[in-house]
């Protein structure tokens, strides 16, 4: 190319004998098929910013061939004399000493580009050099799989956001300040509210005991994982529900987003374990009553016939006394006999194993039987 009367070749020119150096040759060489085998073009301009050369296997892509467009200027090549086209103004900066590297998408294919100031010698900046490395395919493949994380990434937050609102279990989300910030259908249905009755509001609101709740956002902001602690929550009804809290915190670049808790419903679970505690204080009543009834028999019948002995060998005047006496007996007879058939309602098969010795009806006598004389067991 002719600059100011000087030769700016992109290659080594022959020397004054018309011999090529043979290791510039060489060199020459091994670049031409370098740029057949690279899908990149290689160009270069005078500073007119018109081609001096034009090379590589990328540009069969643009319909090209080698040098095709050698002699005809930047902007006629691109059909534009617009000052802000991307290119033009790149190829303006190197011009001005100034290297870009960008990315070019131009009819259909995508290119890494490299443009850069022209320098020989002492003659400065003589025009520009640039690199275009097709990247079409990577272009797509990481535009296919840009799209598969985003497809994955929405079914995800679909499957997530489909599992919070028709999960069986109640969830919610709580703020850093204890606010609800959501809940799904499950845990409104727990208590009864309205979803904005709950949500927005301060979770300490539907506590019955303030010391739990407080305790377990205090433990979720050290960092720390609940697991199923028990907590009285207040229905929009009155009524009051026992559940299980089990709860963390999800943290972003060490700032706590919201928690993460699910809410379960032992309620009726607390009713069946209240309900067997009784069952088994009244099992050990019943199993007292019984045997108190029983040991207190056994005197009694001793104390009924001795007064039956004094009644035969008494004169008259004592008879009064002796049947106050055995009135007195036959009423204490029929409360034993009261708390007896109420301990036959309750008393189970199995005997609570730390019975004393000597309430245990299994080791204790008989009862003697109401015809001897003695009261009833």
């Amino acid at each position: 190319m002719a600059k100011q009367g000087k030769s700016f070749p992109v290659f080594p020119a022959r020397r004054s004998d018309g011999v090529v150096p043979l290791v510039a040759a060489m060199k020459e060489i091994d670049f031409r098929l370098l740029l057949e085998q690279l899908p990149a073009i290689v160009w270069a301009t005078d500073r007119d910013l018109r081609f001096v050369y034009s090379r590589g296997a990328g540009l069969a892509a643009l319909g090209l061939g080698a040098d095709e467009v050698v002699g005809l200027s930047l902007s006629d090549h691109l059909g534009t004399r617009l000052p802000d086209d991307p290119t033009l103004a790149v190829h303006r900066a190197a011009l001005a000493g100034v290297a870009t590297v960008y990315e070019l998408r131009h009819e259909g294919r995508v290119y890494q580009v490299h443009v850069e100031p022209w320098r020989v010698g002492s003659d400065g900046i003589v025009g520009v050099l640039g690199v275009a490395l097709d990247i079409t395919g990577r272009a797509r493949a990481e535009a296919a799989l840009l799209e598969s994380e985003r497809t994955l990434a929405e079914f995800f937050e679909n499957a997530e956001a489909e599992f919070f609102e028709n999960a069986a279990m109640g969830l919610n989300w709580i703020g850093p300040d204890g606010t609800i910030l959501r809940a799904n259908q499950a845990e409104l249905d727990l208590l009864g509210y309205a979803r904005e009755e709950y949500v927005g509001h301060h979770i300490a609101e539907f506590h019955v005991d303030p010391e739990p709740i407080t305790e377990i956002l205090t433990r979720l902001g050290r960092g720390e994982t609940v697991d199923a602690w028990e907590a009285r929550m207040r229905a929009r009804d009155g009524s009051v529900k026992d559940v299980l809290i089990s709860s963390n915190v999800l943290w972003e670049d060490g700032r706590f987003v919201h928690t993460r808790c699910f809410t379960r419903d032992i309620t009726d679970r607390r009713r069946m374990e209240e309900a067997r505690r009784q069952a088994e204080l009244l099992q050990h009543v019943a199993s007292l009553a019984h045997a108190a009834a029983h040991e207190i028999n056994n005197p009694l019948a001793v104390v009924y016939g001795q007064i039956d002995l004094i009644a035969h060998t008494a004169g008259p005047e004592t008879k009064p006394r002796i049947d106050a006496c055995r009135e007195a007996i036959a009423r204490i007879a029929e409360i034993l006999d009261r708390m007896n058939s109420l301990a036959r309602l309750q008393l189970s098969q199995d005997w609570p194993a730390d019975l004393p010795p000597m309430l245990d009806l299994k080791a204790s006598s008989a009862a003697p039987a109401r015809g001897d004389g003695s009261a009833a067991v």
